[in-house]
């Protein structure tokens, strides 16, 4: 037999089996592999931050603790750690995950466009992930009151900053091409699943937004490396310039997906098909919504003297749209529940009730939202701001467990322990609510967002500040705990979960179907079910 015998294909899977394991993982552009890469990679990130969280919140609770982190400059760096890395190594790069194994299949894409610029983007952020965490670990991070951190270290955390930034941005180019030119024949962006729609929305905000943030850590560096800053690189005042990704408005940007993981989910689970004009009606709120979350222009850091942005209409008027648009929404899903209440047993599923309770805190991160907007409360640099990034990034959380136990079926091909599962979120979402509702009470009671050690004697309250600060530690706790339990149900689905059905939820959207194929010709039958709602 010459070499012209022997067939590509098999050339092709010889080549593939003398591959390692490592060069199979790099290689890898199937949509699915990439997507479980930045899922497996958000959940080790979750572990780190959340245990950050709880021992950020013991010093909070105990001042004298600072030894944990030796002074208060290394507890600042800490701090703003945390932020960044619950926000761009957690949520974001966790939903862009599912993203990438669901959205394909419910639009009946073959693969996701671009799948090696995917497999790029992954590795981008995967390598801007570790430098911008060793960059705080070696005395860097984003500028520190006491400007206490090693310059190049400082510059070393911008960089793996604008990677993870890069990463994030080239992956959704990737998600936002399939969804607008990788859809089936007869499907238009009316009809996609509620999921893949609120990517679309929140994907286009990402590439909107993120770049100025990206724009915002250039300029710093600039002025940073070479001599000595002259004012954008200085130490104390790195923070300030990109704080405002971290806070209202852009913070319901991250997590505008939750409403299509909340909207796919329930009226399955329920056995209720969506309305036709409840369907236009999402469509509409959530990208009203998304917009409402557009946060570029409100940054402080370059406030015009005598018009801070924070007191600007836009941003007052944003905050309060925010509430009502959730509860719309969330009325919306109330009329599903209703329609379907005689489908549910006494034990609902768990993805069921955590979709919900995701919305309760996105509902209460809205509410607190709203309150700090308000002037005369002054709670714009209160810890008021921590608990609305709890509550809001605990609402994406939550979201996320619940579509790990519904989209893990056809992610990961195995049955997950639902039982475990929705106790993983009602662990994460109690300590969201806890602590949200502790840093609000003493958001009002005059407790600094961040606080240095002699804040005791800064606030008029002293005991009842501290003991709501005890309140938040035991919510920092109960989220660890919810990251350590999501992390043993995925171990535990991967090593002894049973073979998942092909659609075990009942589900009619395309990612339950075996094979995709919608013709040109089935059009009006597609026509006729959209008339009868279904």
């Amino acid at each position: 037999m010459t070499t012209t015998d022997i067939a590509p294909d098999s050339v092709a899977v010889t080549s593939e089996q003398n591959q390692t394991f490592v060069e199979r993982l790099v290689t890898n552009t199937s949509n699915s592999s990439i997507g479980k890469s930045w899922i497996f990679s958000g959940c080790i990130y979750f572990i780190f931050s959340t245990l950050l969280g709880f021992l950020l919140d013991i010093v909070r609770f105990d001042s004298d603790s600072y030894l944990i982190f030796s002074n208060v400059d290394k507890f600042f760096q800490f701090w703003s750690l945390y932020r960044t890395s619950i926000v761009l190594l957690v949520v974001v790069p966790m939903i862009i995950g599912l993203a990438m194994c669901v959205v394909p299949r419910q639009i009946g894409a073959n693969s996701i466009i671009f799948p090696r610029a995917a497999a790029f983007g992954f590795w981008v952020w995967f390598l801007g992930s570790g430098i911008t965490v060793f960059g705080f670990l070696a005395d860097g991070g984003f500028g520190s009151p006491e400007l206490g951190s090693q310059r190049e270290a400082v510059a070393l955390t911008l960089v793996g900053l604008l990677l993870v930034i890069a990463g994030i941005c080239m992956s959704a180019i990737c998600l936002l091409t399939t969804i607008i030119s990788g859809r089936c024949m007869g499907m238009n962006l009316r009809r996609i699943p509620i999921f893949s729609w609120t990517m679309l929305v929140s994907g286009t905000l990402w590439i909107l937004t993120l770049p100025v943030l990206a724009a915002n850590s250039i300029i710093a560096y600039v002025d940073l490396r070479g001599r000595s800053a002259i004012y954008f690189g200085s130490e104390d005042v790195i923070w300030d310039q990109i704080s405002w990704a971290f806070t209202h408005p852009q913070i319901y940007v991250f997590v505008l997906p939750v409403i299509g993981i909340v909207y796919d989910i329930v009226p399955v689970a329920v056995k209720v098909r969506q309305k036709l004009y409840n369907h236009d009606l999402v469509l509409v709120f959530s990208a009203l919504f998304g917009i409402v979350g557009f946060g570029a222009y409100a940054q402080p850091f370059f406030d015009t003297p005598g018009t801070p942005v924070r007191e600007e209409a836009l941003y007052v008027l944003t905050a309060f749209l925010a509430a009502p648009l959730i509860f719309l929404l969330f009325g919306g899903l109330f009329e599903t529940l209703r329609m379907g209440s005689k489908n549910v047993t006494k034990h609902p599923p768990a993805p069921l009730v955590l979709s919900l309770l995701s919305l309760l805190l996105l509902i209460s991160g809205a509410v607190v939202g709203a309150l700090r907007a308000i002037e005369p409360f002054e709670l714009v640099s209160r810890s008021s701001t921590t608990a609305q990034m709890k509550l809001t990034i605990g609402a994406g959380l939550v979201a996320i467990v619940a579509a790990m136990l519904w989209w893990g079926e056809r992610i990961i091909g195995k049955s997950a322990k639902q039982g475990f599962g929705l106790i993983t979120g009602i662990l994460i979402t109690a300590g969201a609510l806890l602590s949200g509702f502790a840093d609000s009470v003493n958001g009002f009671l005059g407790l600094d967002d961040f606080t240095t050690v002699g804040f005791l004697q800064e606030v008029s309250a002293e005991l009842i500040v501290k003991t709501l600060i005890a309140f938040s530690f035991i919510g920092s706790l109960l989220i660890f705990g919810g990251a350590v339990a999501l992390i043993l149900v995925e171990l535990a689905r991967f090593k002894n979960g049973s073979l998942s059905e092909v659609d075990p939820w009942g589900g009619h959207t395309l990612e339950w179907t075996d094979e995709i194929v919608i013709v040109e010709s089935e059009r009006p039958l597609l026509d006729e079910a959209e008339k009868a709602g279904t």
